[in-house]
């Protein structure tokens, strides 16, 4: 097979991909497929529209403050700019590379200890520990943190329109979000309200936050900062076990090299495979498309991440060298989304991965067991680890 023929992605199948044409409309909504469309909308005068944003506006009032995920124009700038500091690059090495790199070493000999396990777990273990430190989600009334978060997330997206199916997910919902305030969210605030720290629940006090508009950014926080890096240390092992010369060059190359590799899985496996935006004003796209205000987008993250107009030819290769025609599409494309939204921890999670990846894929004899199991997240429109276990022989 040429490498022009050649499909490296892993989770494509599950995602029910299909070549598409750029823009498509279905259901009152636009489909985009192509990167300079979903540029020009995500850096467009937009608004959130994914993730129950509808059912959040409805809901909200002047009396609660939104979580940042939903905010828009100053007061999302002005919470971006505030937060910044946490997520910025000399933060993480000065602050967070050390746990990164302690508790990479704990699971990796939980690993030689067990001679193997679920990497999925393993992986949430490792992602839970750095981003409940950002959080300061550390306090806790009994153990069990990654669980409570893995089963709150686990559930469809909310439905603007009540039904009796509704109410029922609404409920089972609120019980898991009442586990999870109870054991972790409000021990963590009731020692930062006694000794605040530098983390995010720290600065929401400081600034007003009442106990429940935590909890909802600490929700947020879980969604965007465990369970989207668990996938995506899973399925960047997958690829890396799965092609020994890639492997190798991961282990033996730059720290440059090695986010290059990463960067390029991200491209090709997005964990997030969808955003939705609405249109605030009327405005044209560049291929001269006229949308009007109020119209709904829905991006298409592996369609706008393998169009060889952006990306260069053979899209769906893994090629850790890869020249984008233009250098400011950035090696993951949108794999972190793009826009004012754009995910704030894209260095976090590369960091992570890194240390993580470079310690067990060293460890002699790793191998996978069997076939993983993923499953489709409708939240974030992508995949999710069901089960993948690893051995050393």
């Amino acid at each position: 097979m040429s490498i022009a023929e050649r499909d490296d992605r892993k989770t494509a199948a599950l995602a029910g991909w299909q070549p598409s044409e750029p823009l498509v409309a279905a259901n009152g909504d636009l489909y985009v497929h192509r990167h300079a469309l979903a540029r020009a909308i995500l850096r467009g005068e937009v608004s959130q529209s994914g993730f129950g944003a509808e059912v959040v506006g409805k809901a909200s009032t002047s009396l609660i403050s939104l979580p940042v995920l939903y905010l828009e124009g100053q007061q999302h700038q002005e919470m971006r700019k505030a937060t910044a500091r946490f997520f910025a690059p000399r933060t993480v090495e000065e602050s967070y590379r050390a746990t990164m790199e302690r508790e990479t070493t704990r699971l990796m000999a939980q690993i030689r200890d067990s001679k193997g396990g679920r990497l999925d777990q393993i992986a949430m273990d490792m992602a839970v520990s750095i981003a409940a430190e950002i959080a300061g989600l550390t306090n806790h009334l009994i153990p069990g943190m990654p669980q409570r978060i893995a089963a709150l997330l686990d559930n469809p997206p909310l439905d603007p329109k009540l039904s009796p199916a509704a109410l029922l997910r609404i409920l089972g919902t609120n019980l898991k979000l009442t586990a999870f305030y109870l054991c972790d969210v409000r021990p963590s605030i009731n020692a930062r309200r006694k000794a605040p720290r530098e983390d995010l629940i720290s600065h929401l006090l400081s600034i007003g936050y009442r106990d429940r508009e935590i909890l909802t950014e600490a929700v947020i926080f879980g969604a965007a900062g465990m369970v989207t890096t668990r996938e995506f240390i899973t399925i960047a092992a997958i690829h890396l076990l799965g092609q020994p010369p890639l492997r190798e060059r991961f282990l033996t190359g730059s720290k440059e090299e090695r986010r290059a590799i990463l960067e390029e899985i991200l491209r090709l496996e997005p964990v997030i495979g969808r955003l939705r935006r609405r249109a605030d004003v009327a405005f044209d796209l560049p291929d001269g498309h006229k949308v009007e205000a109020g119209q709904h987008f829905v991006i298409d993250i592996r369609s706008v991440n393998a169009d060889s107009s952006a990306v260069g030819a053979c899209p769906f290769h893994l090629d850790p060298e890869r020249t984008m025609p233009d250098p400011r599409t950035g090696g993951a494309a949108m794999g972190f989304g793009d826009g004012r939204h754009r995910c704030p921890g894209a260095f976090i999670a590369l960091e992570e991965s890194e240390i993580f990846l470079a310690q067990l894929l060293a460890l002699p004899g790793l191998r996978l067991v069997g076939e993983p199991r993923m499953s489709w997240s409708e939240l974030v429109g992508g995949y999710q680890f069901d089960e993948c276990r690893i051995a050393i022989d």
